[in-house]
């Protein structure tokens, strides 16, 4: 029986075995520190699971939906038009909505902004504006029932609030009936949708 050593590994194969090695210590612990820090900004209201209630913002988010808000985005840049936020409704004074409840709704007009919506098109400052969706460019038509008069549709913008709309025009409460939302109201932005799987992925 001999007692020889085994022949070294080829340099080139030991260092591909030891960079392996490297790898899979280190995953674990970036999985475990990006678990930790979604933790910690969970903890101080930078990010919050949320799951969707109604179909008022169909078909960018549907009912059951759960997302994603964050509000990270927002110590950077105020929220801007497009922008699929989230609110409470404690600013909002109409005996209609329910005090201090959460809404997600998208942004179509900023402070300052004179908007109109005529035949399901929408104007700022009398310039046509197109948003889109996953499925094309949204129309703003009111629910069924609803007086074209009792609509807040040709409004100026306060100073520091926003006008939201949902996507589902026909299906949505929104700032035609009880107008604009204070921007001190807002939470954070809807930022991507993690269940269902098959429709996981960013929201715009």
């Amino acid at each position: 029986m001999s007692n020889a050593s085994p022949p070294p590994l080829p340099t080139a194969k030991r260092r591909a075995l030891d960079r392996r090695g490297k790898w899979l210590l280190t995953l674990p612990a970036l999985a475990g520190a990006l678990i930790a820090a979604l933790m910690v900004l969970r903890l101080i209201g930078f990010i919050r699971l949320m799951s969707v209630p109604t179909s008022g913002m169909a078909p960018t988010l549907s009912p059951g939906d759960k997302v994603l808000m964050e509000r990270i985005t927002l110590l950077s840049r105020k929220p801007r038009r497009a922008d699929v936020v989230v609110f409470r409704t404690r600013g909002i004074s109409d005996r209609r909505v329910r005090s201090d409840q959460f809404y997600v709704k998208r942004i179509v007009g900023e402070p300052g902004d004179h908007l109109r919506i005529s035949w399901g098109n929408l104007y700022v400052n009398d310039k046509r504006v197109r948003l889109s969706n996953d499925v094309g460019e949204i129309v703003y038509h009111l629910p069924p029932g609803a007086a074209s008069s009792q609509a807040q549709i040709d409004v100026t913008v306060p100073d520091g609030q926003y006008y939201v709309l949902g996507d589902n025009s026909t299906n949505s409460y929104d700032s035609r009936f009880w107008g604009c939302v204070p921007g001190g109201d807002i939470m954070g932005r809807i930022a991507l949708r993690y269940w269902p799987p098959k429709r996981a992925g960013g929201v715009e």
